[in-house]
């Protein structure tokens, strides 16, 4: 079993899995909103011109791998198709550019009536219009002509073009393409993926990969091995699914459609193809050293290097990193001090070490390394903010992280209240050394209780293995 499956999917507090799936509050509003609109569209759009039109969900939320906000400037999505429906006998009908009219025309309309909607965008994009609504989320509506009797569906195109498109004949693949008791771990997989791509993608948009290309990707991998596969946990058949994409794409960068071979889903540039392989073998690195990992700690921290804030870590104080031959101590573990600042002048007003019990919220702080000269010359110092709480999670900031050579210092912001953490975490050309795990309990209060409530740490010492 892996050392950090129960950080993926299990019964803990935090794991991977619940930080990337949208909490049952937020599926509940998003379920209720695209409801009410595709009720809307389809009695309008049918009263006033006259065709049969009706709704199909597709995309993520229909194959189950939708994907929560992690970043505050994230929307999650529901793609609600919209056909209207009539036969192909030679007479006059609608073309793209009017259907697509019609519909972003009712859309604006419906902004007038539900006050979720915050706005409708402007121009329409290529192949959908777009409602966002409150709460981190947008519905696209692509627009079909749908020809009921030979089951043939075509979108409609801002380039006044039909395009050849069967969103059903996709999802009919991917519900056949693996068993009913596999499909949810299947799931899982195509979400940890998809979330590595928010994080590791962040600063370079253009390189990162389709949900549809990450979800074919991971699901072919999954069945180029599935009899070998059935009891595997999460972290060990994700390594392994990551090894087979790397080679894969390595070999050939075309992944052609399942339902329609002349279609490449891969639509990633040749300019930023370096920028996406070499960012998915970061990907295998970290699987790889968790794979060689000693415990569960190592193992997380590992995974860290790839998922970030996303991947939970186990509750310890600070992890030790022990040569594998001398069971000497590779780095003394840092502690850090943290500087509470005062608004109006930025003066200090009060400092902790290694934990903040209580703060307010709205306070900067400033954490530092208290013994910098420890560390190397050429170690690259990460913080890592990982948000937890009813606050955070309801907004969609799950954390953000720094990393620079002997960065020794960096400053917060306390917005949410609850209990997070800020991991220091020393790497050596990408191995943890050492790292320290700093609370902060943030109120929302005047004044700090008396008697903050203290995590229930211990103190991880690992094993490091060489490769």
């Amino acid at each position: 079993m892996g050392h950090a499956a129960a950080l993926f999917n299990g019964a803990r507090e935090q794991t991977l899995q619940k930080r990337v799936t949208p909490s049952a509050e937020q599926r509940e509003f998003l379920q209720t909103q695209w409801n009410a609109l595709a009720d809307h569209l389809k009695s309008a759009l049918t009263e006033k011109y006259g065709y049969t039109v009706s709704t199909w969900l597709q995309g993520s939320y229909k194959y189950g791998t939708l994907l929560r906000p992690v970043h505050l400037k994230d929307e999650y999505d529901v793609d609600v198709g919209i056909y209207f429906e009539w036969d192909d006998d030679g007479n006059a009908a609608p073309s793209p550019l009017q259907l697509r009219d019609w519909v972003q025309r009712e859309l604006v309309a419906y902004k007038r009536l539900c006050a979720n909607v915050q706005k409708v965008e402007e121009p329409a994009k290529a192949r959908c219009s777009r409602a966002v609504y409150e709460r981190q989320f947008h519905i696209d509506t692509p627009v079909y002509h749908l020809e009921r009797r030979r089951d043939r569906r075509k979108l409609a195109c801002l380039s006044g073009e039909w395009e050849e498109s069967d969103p059903k004949a996709f999802y009919k693949w991917f519900k056949g393409a693996v068993s009913d008791s596999e499909r949810e771990q299947v799931r899982r997989l195509i979400r940890y993926l998809k979330g590595w791509a928010v994080v590791a993608f962040e600063s370079a948009p253009a390189a990162r990969p389709s949900s549809v290309l990450l979800t074919v990707l991971v699901t072919d991998a999954f069945n180029a091995q599935w009899s070998t596969l059935l009891v595997t946990p999460d972290d060990e058949l994700l390594t392994w699914i990551i090894k087979k994409i790397h080679d894969r794409l390595w070999r050939n960068k075309v992944v052609p459609n399942p339902v329609d071979k002349r279609e490449n889903l891969n639509r990633i540039s040749d300019d930023e193809w370096d920028v996406f392989m070499s960012r998915l073998q970061t990907l295998r690195d970290a699987a790889e050293h968790a794979e060689d990992a000693s415990d569960e700690s190592s193992a997380a921290l590992a995974w860290s290097e790839a998922f970030s804030y996303l991947m939970p870590l186990p509750l310890a104080e600070s992890v030790q990193v022990l040569d594998a031959s001398t069971e000497r101590a590779l780095l003394q573990v840092p502690d850090i001090l943290i500087d509470v600042l005062r608004q109006s002048d930025g003066q200090s007003v009060a400092t902790h070490q290694n934990e903040v019990p209580s703060v307010a919220k709205g306070r900067k702080l400033k954490f530092r390394i208290r013994n910098p000269a420890l560390i190397p010359e050429f170690a690259s110092v990460e913080w890592t903010v990982r948000n937890e709480g009813d606050e955070s999670d309801s907004i969609g900031d799950l954390g953000h992280r720094k990393v620079g050579i002997r960065l020794t210092d960096n400053e917060e912001h306390t917005a949410y209240a609850g209990l997070h953490y800020v991991d220091c975490i020393v790497r050596i050309h990408g191995q943890v050394y050492a790292m320290r795990r700093v609370p902060v309990n943030v109120l929302d209060l005047g004044s700090p209780p008396r008697n903050p409530k203290k995590p229930s740490y211990v103190r991880i010492t690992s094993k490091l293995r060489r490769r």
